[in-house]
C-alpha cells in the first residue's frame, strides 16, 4: 500500500467511515466505503485535507454495488505527481 493511499484510510477512518479498500490503478484513485448516501461535499473534504486540491483532476462521489455486498460509496479521483 502507497503512502497516499494508507494516509486516505487513515483520514477516512478518523472521520469514522468504515473503509473498504483503497486502490491505486495508475493515476487513478478509488476509496470504497462501506455505507450509501453519505454527503459528497463531506468526503470531498476529507480527501482534500490529504490531498492537495491542485494534484486532484474529476473527483467523482458516486454510490456502487460492489461485488454483490450491498451498496457502497466510492471516492474516486485522477492523482497528478
Amino acid at each position: 500500500m502507497s503512502e497516499l493511499q494508507a494516509d486516505l484510510r487513515q483520514a477516512f477512518e478518523g472521520a469514522g467511515y468504515d473503509v473498504d479498500e483503497v486502490t491505486t490503478n495508475r493515476e487513478q484513485v478509488r476509496v470504497v466505503l462501506l455505507a450509501e448516501g453519505e454527503s459528497a461535499n463531506d468526503l470531498e473534504a476529507i480527501t482534500y485535507d490529504v490531498v492537495d486540491e491542485d494534484d486532484v483532476l474529476t473527483m467523482n462521489v458516486t454510490a456502487e454495488q460492489v461485488d454483490g455486498q450491498g451498496m457502497s460509496t466510492v471516492v474516486s479521483f485522477r492523482h497528478r505527481d
